[in-house]
C-alpha cells in the first residue's frame, strides 16, 4: 500500500486505502452543470433544509451551489453571491438576490477580482455554502480557478455562521491546484450516496461533519 501510494495510484486512510486521482482540472461551467445531475440536485435538496428564515448567505460559484439556489424556498432570506448563473434561477419572491460585480468570467460564470471582494468584505453572512473542486483530508478544500480563492477565503472569514461544502463524490479524494482552506475551517461536507464509505470514514476521523444523501435528498444512514 505504501508504494501504491507513493506511485500515487492510491491513498492510504485507517485501516486501509482508497483509489487516489490526479490533480483536477477546470471544466467549462454548461460542461460541469451537466456531469452528475442528479448526484448535485441531491445535495442541493438536502443543502436547502440547512438554511433559516432571515439567513444572509454566502454561495459562491459552481454548478452544484446553483442547486442548493434553487432549493431555496419559503423562507425570507438574502443570497450573495458571485456566482453569474443565479440570474437564471427562477427564485422565490421572498429570496433576495445579491450578485457581486467584479470581473466576469465565462468559463465558470463567476465574477471576481477587487471589486468582488470589496463587497464581500462588507457582508457578514449566518450560512456560507461552498462549491469546491477537490477534498483531501492532508490537503484540504482545493479550486481549480486562481482568482476564484480569494472569494472563496473571504467568504469563510465573514461568515458568521456555519460554513458548508457542497460537493459530489466525484470531488472526494482529489486534489486540485489551488487551496481554498484546510477542512478545520470548515463545519460541514454534503456529498451524494456514491461517496467510498472509506473516505467518509477518514474525514469524520478528521473532526467534520459530512452528510452522505440519497437521490432524494436524505441523509444516508451511515
Amino acid at each position: 500500500l505504501t508504494l501504491l501510494e507513493e506511485m500515487g495510484y492510491l491513498v492510504r486512510t485507517h485501516g486501509g486505502a482508497v483509489i487516489g486521482t490526479s490533480p483536477r482540472l477546470e471544466s467549462i461551467f454548461d460542461e460541469k452543470d451537466m456531469l452528475f445531475k442528479r448526484e448535485k440536485r441531491a445535495i442541493g435538496r438536502f443543502v436547502g433544509t440547512l438554511v433559516e428564515e432571515n439567513d444572509t448567505v454566502f454561495l459562491n460559484a459552481g454548478s452544484t451551489t446553483l442547486e442548493a439556489l434553487r432549493n431555496l424556498e419559503g423562507r425570507k432570506l438574502k443570497v450573495v453571491t458571485n456566482n453569474a448563473a443565479s440570474i437564471t434561477v427562477n427564485l422565490d419572491p421572498k429570496v433576495e438576490l445579491l450578485v457581486l460585480g467584479g470581473e466576469f468570467r465565462r468559463e465558470s460564470q463567476s465574477y471576481f477580482g477587487d471589486l468582488t471582494l470589496l463587497g464581500l468584505k462588507s457582508i457578514y453572512s449566518s450560512i456560507t455554502i461552498l462549491g469546491i473542486n477537490g477534498i483531501s483530508v492532508r490537503k484540504g478544500l482545493t479550486t481549480a480557478v486562481y482568482q476564484e480563492t480569494s472569494v472563496n477565503r473571504t467568504m469563510i472569514e465573514n461568515s458568521s455562521g456555519k460554513v458548508i461544502v457542497a460537493a459530489d463524490h466525484s470531488k472526494m479524494n482529489c486534489v486540485s491546484s489551488f487551496l481554498t482552506c484546510q477542512l478545520d475551517r470548515i463545519d460541514m461536507i454534503v456529498t451524494d450516496w456514491q461517496c467510498p464509505p472509506a473516505f467518509l470514514e477518514e474525514l469524520r476521523s478528521s473532526g467534520v461533519r459530512v452528510e452522505a444523501v440519497t437521490e432524494e435528498g436524505e441523509p444516508l444512514p451511515y
